[in-house]
This record gives C-alpha cells, sequence and structure tokens, in this order.
C-alpha cells in the first residue's frame, strides 16, 4: 500500500509536537523532591504534614496532632521513623511517577497515602485563629470543625486553644481531646444559629461567663452552650474567650436526642448530596463549583431549578448562572452553614439574600419522578446575571478566598480591566465585548476553516473526481467540512463566551441545524466513498469482492446517517421525538403491517447475502427473463436484460423465483439431433457414428465423460444420430465457437461416408436422381465388414485403449484459424 507524502509529513510533524509537549515525570534516575505541604490520610485519620529535604535527609512536622517525622530517601523511596503524641514507629514513604502523591506503610503494616497541596500549611489547616470575641471563638471552631470532615482530625487538633477542658479532672491526650471536640461540634452541627445575635456583653449573668441556647430546626429541642473569657497576661492584657467543653457523656446524651428526628444516627459525609435542606443544598453548591469547572457538572447543576431554560443550553447556561451565584455569594459573604435552617420537613422557602435586582432564594421543588429536593429556585437563577452585574463593585467579603473561575470570566475580567465600557449591555443582553469576541471568532474561524477543509481533502482523497458521481468533490466534501468546521469554531465560542440565553439559544439552533445538514451530507457521500475504496481494495488485495454484502451495508448506513441527522435536527429543534419513538412500541403492530413489503425486501435483501444464488455482474434466468445482476439494494435487485433494459425486481419476490444462474457453470451442455437420409445404409450409420465419437474424444474442448454419440431412432424423414457433449467453457461467445467447429466437422464426416442430411420436403424430380454414391458406400461397407471380421467394431463402446489414443487428438482451434486467448484462459 503505498503511503501518501502529505500524510508522512504531517504525521511526522504531529510526532514531533507530541514528543516536545510530553509531560515530564520522574524517572527512576531522578531524585525525587519531598519538599513541601502534604494533604495525608491513615485508616480512620489523617493529617496535613509540611516536609523539608536537605539532600537525601527529609524531616517534617503534623502540627494537627504535635508530629514529626523524619527519615533518608533511596530511589523514590522515603524510610524513617514517626512520632506523636499516640506513639512512634517507623514508617516506608514511595513517591509517584509525578511527584504529585505517595503511598506508604506504618506500624503493623497500615496504610498512609498523601497528595500535594499548593497551599501554605496553616491556610490548609485552618488560618489565624481569633478568640477575642465569643462570637468569633464560636465562628472559628465552627470553621474547623466544618473543615474537618471525615478523617481530618488534625483540623480540629489546631483550634483546641478555643475550648475549656477545665471540667475534666483527670489528664486528657492529645487524640482524647480531639475526640471531645469531634463530640460537641457533632452537637453543634445539628442546630442552627445566628452569630450576629450573640451578645455576651448583655446576656452575661456573670461577667467573664456566657451563656446561650441554640436551637435545632423544625423542633422544640435546644442546647446550652457555654463560652467563658480567661486573662491572657494580667489584668491589662487583652480577654480571649473559651468554649466550655461538657463532660462527654453529657454531651453524647445531647447528641443522641438531637439525632433523633434526623434518623438516630450522625449524616455520612455525603448525605448532604442529597439535597433535603436548605443548608444540604447551599453546602453541595459550594463544594462542588471545582467539580463543575472541570467538566463533573451533575450535582451542581441539581442544586438550581433550571426548569425555565431551554433543554438545547440547559446545562451550559446552567453553568454560566451558576458562576454569576457563586460570584453573589462571595460579595455578599460566604455562610457559615450552621447558620443555614437544615429542617428536611419545612415548606416554606428560604430567602437567603435580597436585593432590588433579584434574589436568592431557596425551595422544595417536585422532581420529575416523585422526589423533592431542596435547590436555589427557578427565579434566583434567572436573576443572577443582573444580580451579579449590580454587585459587580462591591469587594469580596473574604479576598482570601477568591474562586476559581471559568474561562468566561477571566476574559469579562481582562475586558472590564481595560476599560469599562465593554461591559455596557447591548441588544439581546449581550454585552460589548461578547460582540466583538463573537465578531472575531467568526472572522477567524473562515480562513482557518478553509485551511483545514483543503487539507483534510487531500489527506483523505477527498477533492478526486470519481467517473459515476455527478457531483464535484467540493459539493460533495470540501463545502460540508467548511461549514461544520466554521460551526465547530462558533461552538467553541459559545461555550466560552457566556451569551445570555436570548442570544445563546438562536445561535446554537443555527449552529446545529447547519452541523446537522452538513454532516448529514458529508457523512452519506463519505459511506459511497468508504466503500467505493473498501471494494477497490478487496479487489486489490484479496482478489475478490462481495458486492452483495457492501451494497446491504452501504445502503443500511446510508440510513442510518438520514436517521440520525433526523434525530440530531430534532434535538436540536426540541422536538419531542423520544414520545413518537415510544410510540412506536404501543402501535408497533400497525407499523409492522404497514412496512410489511418494506420489511420483507429487506429480509429478502439479507436471504440474498447469506444463501448467494447469484452475486452482481452473474448472468441468470429467473422466471421468464434473463440477464446481468447489476445491483443488489436493501429493496430490490436490478438485472440488465439482453435487450440492454434494466429490470427491476423486489427482493422478497427475486427470492421465490427459480434463478437459473448461468454464470457459475464450470461446462455447458451440447446437444443435438441430426438426421440422415432413410437410404444410408447401417453401416454407414456405424460408420458415422463411431467417426463422431472420435470426434468428441479427440476435441480438446469436449469432456470425454459423458460424451457420447447415439443412434437415436427413427423420424418421420430421417433416421436420427443425437450427440450429447459437455464444452469445455462457461461462455457463451466461446461455446459457440466450439459448437461451430464441431458442426462444421460433422459435416466433412458425413460427406466422407457417402450420405447426406435428411430434410423434410416433397421432391419433384425431373432428371435422373444420382442416387447415392456406390463406390463410397462399398468402401464403407468393407471397412465394417473387416472390423466386424477382426471383431473391432466400436459398438456399444470403444476399448480402453483405442479411448486413450484418441483422447485430445484433435487440435483446436483447427490448424490456420485465428488462435484465441480463450481456450487457454478456460484451461487455466
Amino acid at each position: 500500500m503505498r503511503i501518501r507524502p502529505a500524510c508522512m509529513l504531517i504525521f511526522l510533524f504531529a510526532l514531533l509536537l507530541g514528543l516536545i509537549a510530553w509531560p515530564k515525570t520522574a524517572t527512576a534516575t531522578e531524585r525525587p523532591d519531598w519538599t513541601g505541604v502534604w494533604d495525608t490520610q491513615w485508616r480512620g485519620g489523617g493529617a496535613v504534614m509540611e516536609l523539608q529535604q536537605d539532600g537525601k535527609r527529609v524531616v517534617g512536622t503534623y502540627p494537627g496532632f504535635d508530629g514529626e517525622v523524619e527519615g533518608r530517601i533511596e530511589g523514590n523511596e522515603l524510610s524513617g521513623t514517626w512520632s506523636d503524641t499516640a506513639g512512634q514507629g517507623e514508617l516506608t514513604f514511595v513517591m509517584s511517577p509525578d511527584q504529585q502523591s505517595f503511598m506508604g506503610r506504618f506500624g503493623t503494616g497500615e496504610w498512609w497515602t498523601g497528595v500535594r497541596s499548593d497551599t501554605k500549611i496553616q491556610e490548609t489547616l485552618f488560618g489565624a485563629l481569633d478568640n477575642s470575641s465569643a462570637d468569633q471563638t464560636l465562628l472559628s471552631f465552627l470553621k474547623a470543625g466544618n473543615r474537618a470532615g471525615e478523617g481530618r482530625s488534625d483540623r480540629l487538633g489546631v483550634v483546641l486553644p478555643l475550648l475549656d477542658f477545665s471540667a475534666f479532672d483527670e489528664p486528657l491526650t492529645l487524640y482524647d481531646r480531639i475526640d471531645l471536640a469531634r463530640l460537641l461540634f457533632q452537637i453543634l452541627d445539628r442546630l442552627t444559629l445566628r452569630l450576629s445575635e450573640l451578645n455576651p456583653e448583655e446576656d452575661s449573668v456573670r461577667p467573664g461567663e456566657y451563656t446561650v441556647n441554640l436551637n435545632q430546626a423544625g423542633t422544640n429541642l435546644s442546647y446550652t452552650l457555654r463560652l467563658r473569657t480567661r486573662e491572657e497576661s494580667g489584668d491589662a492584657g487583652p480577654r480571649s474567650w473559651q468554649i466550655v467543653v461538657p463532660a462527654k457523656a453529657d454531651m453524647q446524651a445531647s447528641l443522641d436526642l438531637l439525632l433523633e428526628n434526623r434518623g438516630g444516627e450522625v449524616p455520612h459525609p455525603h448525605q448532604h448530596h442529597e439535597l433535603a435542606s436548605p443548608r444540604d443544598t447551599m453546602r453541595t453548591f459550594l463544594e462542588q463549583w471545582d467539580n463543575a469547572r472541570r467538566g463533573d457538572r451533575e450535582l451542581f447543576l441539581r442544586t438550581m431549578d433550571l426548569s425555565k431554560i431551554a433543554g438545547a443550553v440547559r446545562e451550559d447556561e446552567g453553568l454560566l448562572l451558576g458562576e454569576y451565584l457563586i460570584g453573589v455569594l462571595h460579595r455578599i459573604g460566604l455562610p457559615l452553614r450552621q447558620e443555614i435552617p437544615d429542617n428536611p420537613v419545612r415548606q416554606a422557602a428560604y430567602n437567603h439574600f435580597v436585593h432590588p435586582s433579584g434574589t436568592v432564594v431557596m425551595e422544595p421543588v417536585l422532581q420529575e419522578d416523585g422526589s423533592v429536593l431542596w435547590q436555589f429556585n427557578a427565579e434566583t437563577v434567572a436573576s443572577a446575571r443582573q444580580l451579579f452585574i449590580a454587585m459587580e463593585d462591591m469587594p469580596l467579603a473574604e479576598a482570601e478566598r477568591q474562586w476559581k473561575s471559568t474561562p468566561f470570566f477571566e476574559i469579562r475580567n481582562r475586558a472590564r480591566s481595560i476599560h469599562r465600557g465593554l461591559l455596557q449591555e447591548t441588544g439581546a443582553g449581550m454585552e460589548l465585548w461578547q460582540w466583538l469576541a463573537l465578531a472575531l471568532s467568526l472572522l477567524f474561524s473562515i480562513p482557518v476553516s478553509w485551511a483545514c477543509a483543503w487539507l483534510l481533502a487531500t489527506i483523505f482523497g477527498l477533492n478526486r473526481n470519481t467517473e459515476d458521481q455527478t457531483l464535484a468533490p467540493g459539493v460533495r466534501f470540501l463545502w460540508p467540512l467548511r461549514l461544520i468546521l466554521i460551526a465547530g469554531c462558533g461552538l467553541l465560542a459559545l461555550g466560552t463566551l457566556g451569551l445570555p440565553q436570548e442570544a445563546d439559544i438562536p445561535l446554537r439552533v443555527f449552529i446545529g441545524v447547519t452541523l446537522s445538514i452538513a454532516g448529514g451530507w458529508l457523512a452519506y457521500h463519505l459511506v459511497d466513498r468508504i466503500s467505493e475504496t473498501l471494494d477497490n481494495h478487496a479487489r486489490s488485495y484479496l482478489g475478490f469482492r462481495n458486492e452483495i454484502l457492501r451494497s446491504l451495508v452501504t445502503s443500511l448506513a446510508k440510513l442510518a446517517v438520514i436517521i440520525g441527522a433526523i434525530l440530531f435536527l430534532a434535538e436540536i429543534l426540541s422536538i419531542p421525538y423520544e414520545g413518537v419513538i415510544a410510540g412506536l412500541g404501543i402501535g408497533g403492530l400497525a407499523v409492522a403491517l404497514a412496512a410489511r413489503s418494506t420489511l420483507e425486501n429487506l429480509i429478502g435483501g439479507i436471504t440474498l447475502y447469506a444463501d448467494k444464488p447469484v452475486e452482481v455482474g452473474d448472468f441468470c434466468t429467473f422466471g421468464d427473463y434473463m440477464g446481468v445482476v447489476e445491483g443488489i439494494g436493501l429493496r430490490s435487485v436490478k438485472i440488465r436484460s439482453l435487450d440492454q433494459s434494466i429490470i427491476t425486481v423486489p427482493n422478497a419476490e427475486f427470492v421465490n423465483l427459480n434463478i437459473e444462474n448461468l454464470t457459475r457453470r464450470n461446462q455447458m451442455l451440447l446437444q443435438s439431433r441430426i438426421g440422415f437420409r432413410y437410404e444410408t445404409k447401417p453401416d454407414q450409420i456405424r460408420w458415422l457414428l463411431a467417426e463422431t465419437r472420435k470426434l468428441l474424444l479427440q476435441h480438446p474442448m469436449v469432456a470425454p465423460e459423458p460424451a457420447r454419440a447415439r443412434f437415436a431412432g427413427f423420424g418421420n424423414h430421417s433416421v436420427d444420430i443425437e450427440i450429447f457433449a459437455y464444452i469445455k467453457t462457461n461462455d457463451f461467445s466461446e461455446f459457440f465457437s466450439i459448437r461451430e467447429d464441431i458442426f462444421l466437422r460433422l459435416i466433412d464426416i458425413v460427406e466422407e461416408s457417402g450420405t447426406t442430411f435428411a430434410f423434410p420436403s416433397t421432391i419433384n424430380y425431373l432428371a435422373r436422381d444420382s442416387g447415392m454414391d456406390g463406390e463410397r458406400a462399398s468402401r464403407i461397407e468393407a471397412i465394417m465388414r473387416e472390423l466386424r471380421n477382426g471383431q473391432k467394431l466400436p459398438f456399444p463402446e470403444f476399448d480402453d485403449k483405442t479411448r486413450k489414443e484418441l483422447l485430445d487428438s484433435l487440435d483446436f482451434p483447427p490448424e490456420g484459424s485465428i488462435v484465441s486467448g480463450r481456450r487457454d484462459k478456460t484451461n487455466d
């Protein structure tokens, strides 16, 4: 197979780019770098660890448990020791090839894994502690508990200074204190509070001590939380607050009581994904943003009621409006989740924020499957864009917690930094910079699509003309390719520019219709080109072709392309084709009856492929017709008759006909009855039979078995000899030439015998009849008498020796004739 030079150059160029861009990973000879912050986990726990590498020596700490590690590096393996308040032991860590994670063991085979973190260790753990007031102390503790989650106890370890364990007489280890802190957090996490409502100065019964009752949403249960102050550096020093930790048994009893209305168990780490309350929805919405930005959008979009958004743009528009809402919440101030109600049976909507340009509201929404989810309502989603624009100049409540934005917001922020006027809203709700970017993307896509279409057409040979196609390659391939590439660039632009729904939907519909029509047109003609290519390869390399299979597969592929293009177009135009397809199941019987002939023809085509009574190019007889098969499709067989007209026969009818495939004959029958005058004598007939048999045996194009010449009987005007033989050919033209040669030789034999052919006629002789040739007749009689006396009469057959001597002893074609290649071809 010959490789095109253009293909080879493009392949080498792509390979070079791939080698240049191939990400570099640590090899066995490179020394891994352990320096950095690692977020680690082990069975039932975890800690943030900071390591420092100096040559082959590594030291580090995990402050949440007052822990230390120390070891040495050998290759990508770190071996050493660990120690913290719980004990000490040996460890082994092995770095991954990309240096972003490690796998390890410690103790008696327990696992210890870690992933590299980009943030500083204090920021990862919690940040700066603030215990200057009762509300700030409680805020710091709740934030640490929210960060701790499952298996992140060290987050609570760093906020232990905010807790007062004076109620415990016995000494407590670090792990004991962390367990108590976790139990206290689980109680507070079942409650709903407002930090802004805490007022120790007014509500304190005794100076330096504050007691507050916190309620559980949806029940009459409450919990009493005590905070007290302590002096840091004498009477003149600042006053710091601590949360008083009650006895463990008291806390456990309070937690069990609070859990009675919530299933009796502490919720599992991902239970808030069920969106059973406003708190669950807000928490899931904020947590899932990074996943949605990376492509895992399902859970993030589930937190919003997107029913008012058209299905064609629901996912992209939902992501965009969700990011607008993220920006709004960052400007309001990200809520502490314990400040949002977690009542799962609440029916009233929860108003989180109100602004003249819109509101942030969550409410229970009935889903299609009958379930109820708490979601940001449709009005909140619809107003998210305008609400963000109205609040855009508001600084972030926590500048250090800027969310990671999508390319749309990065481009928008860049446009805003260039000139604020680029954000001016124009027609269709689009900002000025979006119009400019859309125009630039269109101008860019035109030359790029032209160049790419030419390149693809050159690589795959789509710009070549074919004899059996009336349409030019440009119409069949180049223009559809250009339109598809331009539409593809348009979709990329729409996915990046974040156009409002009023402009996005019409543009997406236009692009979708273009893709459907151009893609269907291109795919339809590509099926023909691929079919032709495979057929040529089959003939060139395999030496055979299966035209029936090719025709059936090509027809099915074209049908699939047409159906696919129509369904894609229906999806773009929001036509509910699913209902129509589902209806076919109910009305399947009616459809089957209406399409009976079509199904019969399809099954007939499959039968023709499986049974293969004929193939394209075969000469056959069927019914009262005879001709050459020119095509076999899904519906019918096309045959060119002897008068060069096309006969179309439905597959279902064709397979039920008596089909005689003349092309597949390995030999052709020669059968003829020859009559001689009644004056022919018996010995003349015997001689004629013997010589005719010799002729059939001697002729190289006559099969010796079952070739025969026999006295067949007495006709009305003649005594008859019947010739029966098979000619070694399946070609009609060659058969006629061979038959002609045999008949001419028979004339010579008849003439030599002295008799003549009989013919039905009434003859009035006006002259003396010459009669028969007596001399020749006497000679023939003498020959036959000699054979009879010598017991050599060739009746009923020649003996084996004579047969071998006579077999293929004649020259054919006869000496002096034009030698044709037909005989050689047949013999081969």
